[in-house]
C-alpha cells in the first residue's frame, strides 16, 4: 500500500514539474514593465531553503527566505513598477516579523510604492498591523476586522494535572528565572517568572509601539491611546490615522491604472527569483538549526521539529570540508532540548571556527541549548524581538506508580546500588536522590556558564548574572552581550563575508545545509509527518512541555515553551 501511494504521489511530483516547467517558461516572458507584484502574506513561514517541487507540494509552511529573496529581487527588477502585500492572520514571532519589515524597508529605497491591503476577521491583528506599518500605504479590506488591541503574554501552568493523574513529579531547576520548570510542577508564576514575563513583554510593546508610530508618522503616546480604544471596524482605522482608507484589491488595482497594470503573482513571479539567485562566486553555507535539540538524527513527529545532533554535526563537517565554501552561518530557530546534544554541536562549531568564519543568525527563538549552540559563533545577530538567552537547565522526573494502580497494574523493581532506582519511574525518590541529580545539573550549569563566557570574552560571573535561566529578547541581549548586534539573515551573511574577506558589493552563492534527502527518502519521510503537520502549533507545543517528564531523562536546556506575546 505504501509503495503504492509512494508511486502514485512520484506521479503528481511529475505532473506537477511539467506544469511548473510550462508555467514558468510563459511567466519569464510575461513581464510587462510597469508591473505589480501581488504577495500574498499569510499563514506560517518557515526557516528552510526555498522549496523545490516536493516541498511546494506537501506544504508545511513556506520558506522566509523566498519570501525575503522575492522582495529584493522586485526591487531591483526595473519591469516591477511597485509591490501590493495582501495580509491576512500570521503564525510568525516578533523576530521574522521583522525580519519581512526590514525587507520592506530595503524595498522602499527602491523609490517603488509599497501598499498593504489588510485582510483578516475575528482575531487580533497585532503583528499583521505591525508587518502592515513597513508600507506606504495601508488600507483595509471593507468586511475586515482586525482588533488592534495590544500585546498580551499567557502561560501555561501544569501543576495541577500530575495529582489528578496520580502522579508524583519531581522537577528541578538551575538557576531561579528556569520557568520551564515551574510550568511543569507549578500552578502559578514565581515572583522571578513575573519579573522576567513583564520584562520581555515591556521589550516587545516598547518595540511594537516604535514601529507604529514610525510607520505612520504618529507619536507614541497617540499609538497607546490609540491601541487603549481599541480600534476594530475600517473606519475607525482610517479615522485614528492608521490606514489611508478602506478598498477592495480591484479598487487598488483601478487607482493604478486597472487592466493596463499588469498584478503579477507570488508563484508567477518565482522563476525570476530563481533565475536571478546567484550560482557563482564565493559560497556562503547556510546550516538550518530548527526546532528542539536531540540526540541522534533530525525527526519531524508529535512534538514538532526535531534538530538532531549527528544532522548538525555533520552539516557543519561538510562545510568545514568544502573548499569552496569561504564562510559559515548558521540560523538558529530552536528553544533548546537536550543538554547533551547541545554540547555535542558547540563543540562542532568549535572545529568550523577553526577553519572559516562563523556567525550565528537568530530567528524568532534561540534560547538555552538554541543559545548554547550559539554561543561559540564569531559573531551573533538578533532581531529585537528574538527571544534568547535562557542560559540554564531543568530536570523532571515523574513516579506514575499511583497513576499504574488506577489502572490495576502492579510495578515490582529490584536494584543493586544506592542510586539504581533513579532511573526507575514507579518509586519516589528521596532527599539524597535529588542531591545526586542536582549535583549533576549543577555541572551542566557550570559547563554552560564557561561555555557562554569563553565564546563572548565575558568572565563567569558575569554570565552568571546574565544567566539563571532568564530569558531575553534580542533588543535587551545586545545590550548585556550575549549578542553582537541586531538584523536578520542578510545582516549575518554579510558579516560572513566582511569576515571570510569578501567584498560586501560581491554576490555570493547561498549553500544550504543539511541538504536535502533523496527524493524517495522525503517521500517516505511525508507519510511518517503527514498527521503532524495538520497538529497546530500551540498543541504540538503544549504536547512538548507535557511530555517532557516522560522523555529519556535527558537534563534539559529547554526555554519556557510556551512564551507567546500576540
Amino acid at each position: 500500500m505504501r509503495r503504492r501511494f509512494a508511486l502514485l504521489l512520484l506521479f503528481v511530483v511529475v505532473l506537477y514539474a511539467a506544469r511548473f516547467v510550462t508555467r514558468s517558461l510563459l511567466s519569464q516572458a510575461a513581464v510587462p514593465t510597469g508591473s505589480y507584484l501581488l504577495l500574498n502574506l499569510r499563514g506560517t513561514y518557515v526557516e528552510a531553503p526555498p522549496q523545490d517541487l516536493l516541498g511546494k507540494l506537501t506544504g508545511g509552511g513556506k520558506p522566509l527566505l523566498h519570501l525575503i529573496e522575492t522582495v529584493k529581487v522586485a526591487a531591483d527588477d526595473e519591469r516591477i513598477a511597485g509591490l501590493i502585500v495582501r495580509i491576512g492572520p500570521l503564525n510568525i514571532g516578533w523576530a521574522k516579523a521583522q525580519d519581512i519589515r526590514d525587507a520592506f524597508a530595503d524595498f522602499r529605497k527602491s523609490n517603488k510604492p509599497l501598499l498593504a491591503l489588510l485582510e483578516q476577521e475575528a482575531s487580533g491583528g497585532n503583528i499583521e498591523y505591525y508587518v502592515a506599518t513597513a508600507a506606504e500605504r495601508i488600507y483595509l479590506s471593507p468586511a475586515a476586522t482586525a482588533p488592534l488591541n495590544g500585546l498580551a503574554s499567557n502561560f501555561v501552568f501544569l501543576g495541577g494535572l500530575w495529582e489528578h493523574l496520580d502522579i508524583e513529579l519531581t522537577v528541578e531547576k538551575v538557576r531561579e528565572y528556569k520557568t520551564m520548570g515551574d510550568m511543569l510542577a507549578n500552578k502559578r508564576m514565581t515572583n522571578a517568572h513575573r519579573e522576567m514575563a513583564n520584562s520581555l513583554l515591556d521589550s516587545i510593546d516598547a518595540q511594537f509601539v516604535s514601529g507604529l508610530a514610525e510607520g505612520r508618522g504618529l507619536d507614541a503616546a497617540v499609538v497607546r491611546n490609540i491601541i487603549n480604544d481599541c480600534p476594530v471596524a475600517p473606519g475607525a482605522y482610517e479615522t485614528a490615522g492608521l490606514s489611508d482608507g478602506t478598498k477592495y484589491l480591484e479598487a487598488i488595482h483601478e487607482s493604478l491604472g486597472g487592466d493596463q497594470v499588469r498584478l503579477l503573482e507570488e508563484d508567477e513571479y518565482a522563476p525570476e527569483v530563481a533565475s536571478r539567485r546567484s550560482n557563482g562566486g564565493p559560497q556562503v553555507a547556510i546550516v538550518y538549526a530548527t526546532g528542539t535539540i536531540v540526540a541522534g538524527e533530525s525527526t519531524t513527529g508529535l512534538q514538532g521539529e526535531m534538530v538532531g545532533a549527528d544532522t548538525l554535526r555533520e552539516a557543519l563537517e561538510e562545510a568545514v570540508d568544502d573548499e569552496h565554501v569561504r564562510a559559515v552561518v548558521l540560523r538558529v530557530d530552536s528553544p533548546g532540548g537536550s543538554a547533551l546534544a547541545s554540547d555535542l554541536v558547540w563543540r562542532a562549531t568549535q572545529s568550523v571556527r577553526e577553519s572559516k568564519p562563523l556567525i550565528v543568525s537568530m530567528s524568532d527563538v534561540a534560547a538555552s541549548g538554541g543559545y548554547y549552540i550559539s554561543a561559540g559563533a564569531d559573531r551573533i545577530f538578533a532581531q529585537p524581538g528574538t527571544f534568547t538567552g535562557s542560559i540554564g537547565v531543568v530536570f523532571a522526573r515523574p513516579n506514575v506508580r499511583g497513576l499504574l494502580r488506577g489502572f490495576g497494574i502492579n510495578t515490582e523493581t529490584i536494584s543493586r546500588g544506592r542510586f539504581a532506582y533513579l532511573d526507575d519511574i514507579t518509586t519516589p525518590i528521596d532527599e539524597e536522590g535529588r542531591a545526586k541529580l542536582i549535583a549533576e545539573m549543577d555541572h551542566i550549569y557550570e559547563q554552560f556558564v564557561d561555555r557562554v563566557a569563553k565564546g563572548r570574552e565575558l568572565s563567569p560571573e558575569e554570565v552568571n548574572e546574565i544567566g539563571r535561566g532568564r530569558v531575553w529578547t534580542g533588543a535587551q541581549a545586545v545590550n548585556n552581550g550575549l549578542t553582537d548586534g541586531i538584523g536578520g539573515l542578510a545582516v549575518a551573511i554579510n558579516a560572513a563575508k566582511e569576515r571570510a574577506g569578501i567584498d560586501l558589493s560581491s554576490a555570493v552563492e547561498l549553500v544550504f545545509l543539511p541538504r536535502e534527502k533523496p527524493l524517495l527518502a522525503r517521500i517516505a519521510d511525508v507519510f511518517r509527518s503527514r498527521g503532524v503537520l495538520q497538529v497546530p502549533e500551540p498543541i504540538r507545543t503544549l504536547t512538548r512541555v507535557a511530555l517532557h517528564p516522560f522523555s529519556d531523562g535527558t537534563f534539559a536546556t529547554l526555554m519556557p515553551a510556551l512564551i507567546e506575546i500576540r
